[in-house]
């Protein structure tokens, strides 16, 4: 089993000499929790793809013949106790046994069921779903410390410090300033311990954003103690449990919260960039025509999609640019262009192929304008 962009990129330049099975398999826990409605769900999405075949024009017998197989293969997988269900929103299979091709990725966010067979992953769904930003959550009080790490929905925790103040046992027949002292130093040298921890972290792992819990004041103490470039991927919210008692369960859900604030501010933020961008004339490109031509440049950033754009394209099959549904030859070199059904899968796999961020915007109605945008790296 694989996740994450790389993988994205890697199914992305598959190109194998037969037909590929790709399937999104919706476990949203409203719908899809338990068993039988699953198995329901799997069996629909196989009978379409048994139809898919039946309905290929120019394939061979024995392609026809090896689809029906990893079908029977890719039943046999999501019937058994191997699947991956747990801890996923929705799952994505790539599967073709005669390019020797068999991938599972678990989504952290619910994808819509479908079945689709092609001579190529069809990965736009699976990237859209990625959670890609990796999260350092720190919860710190004056004795104890606990570090989780990762996707928000595979939080794990993976350290835990409980620093124990001196108790009067052992201080003897210190005063009661001197004890306080005492304990007020104690908890300095925990929260200094814990940040210096922190900051090995980040130096070493590169978290995209970093989230603090606790009580106010040990969490501006510790905030402080951080080095500047880990405060600079601090997030303003705090998370809200009991440091000692809370499971990784309660504290993801917290974070949760935490992330979906943070999307929305992120989604700001690029539509302010885009709006500037554009409104000066350079670096911005509202629309599919100009968004084509950034691509096709290579000059993409940030690719920005409404949830449900999708239009049709065309691709030139000799040098692979993308331009309109209208233009039947390319531009470039006067090969004739072919058809592209779903030209939002086409604009996705070329803005992953050259680096750009894919952002699709969850929290923002009706935009980007024209549902696709693209700000521009020059």
């Amino acid at each position: 089993m694989s996740s994450g962009l790389e993988e994205a990129r890697r199914l992305i330049q598959h190109r194998g000499e037969h037909q590929v099975i790709s399937l999104y398999l919706d476990l949203d826990p409203e719908r899809f929790a338990t068993p039988p409605a699953r198995a329901s769900q799997i069996r629909s999405l196989l009978d379409d793809g048994h139809r898919i075949v039946d309905g290929l024009d120019g394939l061979g017998h024995e392609d026809k013949v090896a689809l029906r197989e990893d079908l029977k293969r890719i039943d046999a997988f999501l019937s058994s106790p191997d699947a991956p269900f747990k801890g996923a929103r929705s799952l994505a299979l790539f599967c073709s046994s005669l390019d020797d091709l068999f991938e599972v990725v678990q989504l952290a966010r619910p994808v819509p069921g479908r079945m689709v067979i092609e001579p190529a992953p069809y990965v736009e769904p699976m990237i859209a779903a990625l959670e890609t930003r990796q999260w350092l959550v720190a919860l710190v009080n004056r004795r104890t410390a606990r570090l989780l790490s990762g996707s928000p929905e595979r939080l794990r925790e993976h350290e835990r410090v409980d620093d124990r103040v001196r108790g009067q046992s052992e201080v003897g027949g210190w005063s009661q300033a001197n004890y306080e002292r005492s304990a007020e130093e104690d908890a300095l040298h925990h929260l200094r311990g814990v940040a210096e921890d922190v900051n090995r972290r980040w130096r070493a792992e590169r978290f995209d954003r970093i989230v603090l819990g606790g009580p106010q004041e040990a969490v501006a103490r510790f905030e402080e103690m951080l080095a500047d470039e880990v405060r600079s991927h601090l997030v303003p919210e705090k998370v809200d449990v009991d440091i000692t008692s809370a499971t990784e369960a309660q504290v993801r859900s917290a974070v949760e919260e935490i992330v979906t604030e943070d999307e929305r501010r992120g989604e700001t933020e690029a539509l302010s960039r885009l709006s500037d961008a554009v409104g000066a004339g350079r670096r911005g490109v509202v629309g599919l025509e100009g968004t084509l031509e950034a691509l096709n440049e290579r000059r993409v950033q940030t690719l920005l999609l409404s949830p449900g754009f999708d239009a049709r394209g065309r691709r030139c099959p000799s040098c692979g640019m993308l331009v309109a549904e209208d233009m039947r030859r390319c531009p470039a070199d006067g090969t004739g262009t072919t058809e592209i059904e779903h030209v939002r899968e086409a604009v996705v796999e070329a803005a992953v192929t050259q680096d750009a961020e894919v952002m699709v915007l969850r929290h923002h109605d009706d935009q980007p304008p024209h549902g696709i945008a693209a700000i521009l790296r020059f």
